[in-house]
């Protein structure tokens, strides 16, 4: 394995420690992993949810909103459609919750059995009997222009909301909200998230501030000049700004780019007084404009700002600290604004903030990168796991000894995701989404009996699959030159196909396609390392298939059985425009840690850079001269790794060497000097909690 430790400048990293208070070596590894844009650093050094982007940002959301609320006024039939894995059903869950507590009439529908992934004209049939007037989809709908424009056609308006990648032509939707599409400025939310915002802005569509025009404004002196700056703002969003400077008595209010700006408006101000005397002096003639000063709302919601003058607050604000460019006095009173607000609406945006479990199991579940707004997110989820409130959750947890217990980004990726993705996969994704609906214990517990056999009846025609698939994939790993499996297959279950393709990827650390082949019609599943996307894939092979779909590293897509093997000699013959094959295995080194450092309070370096996953993975060191003093064999199956114990000088630390045993004594024996790579986990095996390395490498 090659050791990669890049270099990183002295004095960046001396800099980044100083403007945002970290220490160094916090800041050597944001440094070398790339991550010190302001914008960056934001979703890393903080947590407030407050600091989430707004979701008006969204192109229709405010489309979106304004239809879900027309509908439950009028008392219109609403129905939510789901994916079937587990982003889908906690996007229906959640949006089932949210417009439920709003006072909707609203049913979920998933796809049950052998139906496709996404809306289907059986789907839209059903809707219709169930005379329902509004559909929103999630996690599901942006490739569905047909199905869109049957619902059309039938009366049905439609409202997307998805996260897959949006095609070229998009559906005849009422509104289509989705983070891809221009405007919003992180595109990797998962489809719960995206539904997660929609119930944010329905609830703040019901204060006074929502389509609310605001104008805000400040004057300063300049020199000679009065410099006065405007900014218009709807739903928390900017939609215009102007600054100009001006000689006293020089201009007429009227003639001024500043009179049209905010004509007929109350405009609000920090400082009513102070501004005022700044204002009659750059227009001494008059001016025509009611100012209104938020002052008391800063001494009542934010009193710790309370008196002080813009400058002063921007001085010792995050927006400031957070900025690319330079912040100047409006952007403070914008972000002074915002928060006034958020404050003020807290109550009413409140049950938001209940139904983050749901966001980060749909957000973990679907690999979604763990940067900028997903970080917040997750981090607050995963503190709510320790005593779930949802019967459901509290019975899988207790099932699997997690009740209680810190949970970590890799309990839901190992033991969670899987148990609630065996329904969707065995074709019964309502099982699943009836647990997390569950009013009881008791009827909860029911369900997680179900839940659990449905995963045991997966795991072994996982099992069976596997088998199956093995001498095909290595053949065709051989056949690409490395560069990618394919398996195809009628015994394959079209239901396992996203499973076992993540499971080769994961085994031949190559781009992974797995094909079920049934009936008149084969279903394809494909998963790629994060270093190659799969747009060229579908760019070159889609003519071929009836639909297709995804992320940029997960997809899906559909074909006529009749027209597989003209896809795989089609695929087969330009295998050699792929990436190649990754030559020897490597690992990035995030920090060498001397061994006078090694010592229990690295773990709060490692807290900080949490959660872990996708986009973010876990932080590893490397150490030189430890002395191993103790090593045995474990295993519950047979003795696969290692259980060792390191002598570092001040503390001995206890390791564990996943799929080493080979390693040993033939590499290193007990009493060897070795250098170490490793990662710093919490190891609470028997009901404690305890320190240990886990050894990536190890050299002698």
């Amino acid at each position: 394995m090659i050791w990669n430790k890049s270099a990183i400048d002295s004095a960046s990293v001396r800099e980044l420690a100083r403007r945002y208070d970290v220490d160094l070596l916090t800041a050597s590894i944001l440094s070398r992993r790339g991550i010190t844009a302001p914008e960056s650093l934001l979703y890393f050094l903080e947590t407030d949810l407050r600091l989430m982007r707004n979701p008006f940002l969204m192109s229709s959301m405010v489309e979106a909103v304004e239809r879900i609320n027309a509908a439950i006024e009028s008392e219109e039939k609403i129905l939510i459609f789901g994916d079937r894995d587990v982003d889908g059903i906690t996007a229906t869950v959640l949006l089932y919750e949210a417009l439920s507590d709003l006072g909707a009439d609203v049913d979920w529908m998933l796809p049950e059995g052998e139906e496709a992934y996404g809306l289907s004209s059986k789907a839209i049939d059903r809707a219709i009997e169930a005379g329902v007037r509004l559909l929103v989809t999630v996690d599901c709908g942006v490739s569905n222009i047909d199905e869109v424009a049957a619902a059309a056609d039938k009366g049905i308006d439609t409202i997307v909301v998805d996260h897959h990648n949006p095609p070229a032509d998009l559906p005849r939707a009422l509104a289509i909200v989705n983070p891809k599409l221009p405007g919003y400025p992180f595109r990797d939310l998962c489809g719960c998230a995206v539904a997660s915002k929609l119930e944010w802005a329905l609830r703040f569509s019901r204060s006074p501030f929502f389509a609310v025009d605001v104008c805000l404004l400040c004057a300063r002196p300049a020199n000679e000049t009065i410099v006065v700056e405007a900014l218009r703002m709807t739903n928390l969003v900017e939609t215009g700004r102007l600054m100009e400077s001006f000689v006293p008595g020089l201009v007429p209010f009227e003639k001024t780019r500043l009179a049209s700006f905010v004509a007929g408006d109350e405009v609000l101000v920090l400082d009513l007084q102070g501004q005022a005397k700044l204002l009659e002096r750059a227009f001494p003639d008059g001016l025509a404009l009611s100012l209104s000063d938020i002052a008391p709302l800063v001494q009542q919601l934010q009193p710790t700002l309370a008196g002080k003058s813009l400058l002063r607050i921007s001085q010792a604000s995050r927006a400031g600290r957070y900025s690319s460019r330079a912040v100047s006095e409006i952007d403070t009173l914008t972000h002074v604004f915002r928060s006034l607000v958020l404050a003020k609406e807290d109550a009413r945006l409140a049950p938001w903030r209940t139904r983050l479990d749901l966001v980060t199991l749909g957000t973990l579940a679907d690999l979604m990168p763990l940067v900028d707004e997903n970080r917040i997110l997750v981090r607050e989820g995963l503190a709510t796991f320790r005593s779930p409130e949802r019967n459901g959750l509290r019975q899988i947890f207790k099932r699997r000894e997690l009740l209680g217990k810190r949970i970590s980004v890799s309990d839901i990726a190992w033991q969670i995701a899987p148990l609630l993705n065996s329904a969707g996969r065995m074709g019964e994704p309502g099982t699943a989404t009836r647990v997390f609906l569950s009013g009881s214990a008791e009827e909860a517990d029911t369900l997680v009996d179900q839940l659990e056999t449905l995963d045991s009846q997966r795991r072994s025609m996982g099992e069976t699959a596997w088998n199956l698939m093995l001498d095909q994939a290595k053949d065709s790993l051989t056949r690409t030159g490395g560069r990618c499996v394919l398996v195809h297959d009628e015994r394959i279950q079209r239901g396992i196909t996203g499973v076992m393709a993540s499971r080769l990827q994961g085994y031949f650390k190559a781009p992974a396609i797995v094909i079920a082949e049934m009936g008149e019609t084969a279903v394809g599943s494909i998963r790629c390392n994060r270093d190659r996307g799969i747009a060229d894939f579908f760019s070159r092979h889609g003519d071929h298939f009836l639909t297709y779909g995804g992320h940029d590293f997960a997809g899906g897509f559909s074909l006529e059985r009749q027209r597989l093997s003209s896809f795989l000699e089609s695929f087969f013959s330009q295998v050699e425009e792929l990436p190649p094959a990754q030559g020897e295995e490597s690992i990035t080194i995030d920090a060498e840690i001397p061994l006078t450092y090694l010592g229990p309070q690295l773990i709060r370096i490692v807290d900080l850079f949490e959660p872990f996953g996708e986009g973010n993975p876990q932080l590893a060191f490397l150490s030189r001269g430890l002395k191993v003093v103790h090593c045995e064999l474990i295993g519950r199956r047979e003795p696969n790794h290692l259980k060792l114990l390191f002598d570092a000088g001040k503390t001995k630390w206890p390791a564990v060497y996943w799929n080493a045993a080979s390693r040993f004594p033939g590499e290193f024996t007990i009493g060897d000097t070795v250098d170490i790579v490793y990662r710093l986990s919490r190891n609470s095996f028997g009901g404690g909690e305890n320190l240990q390395l886990v050894v990536l490498d190890l050299k002698k």
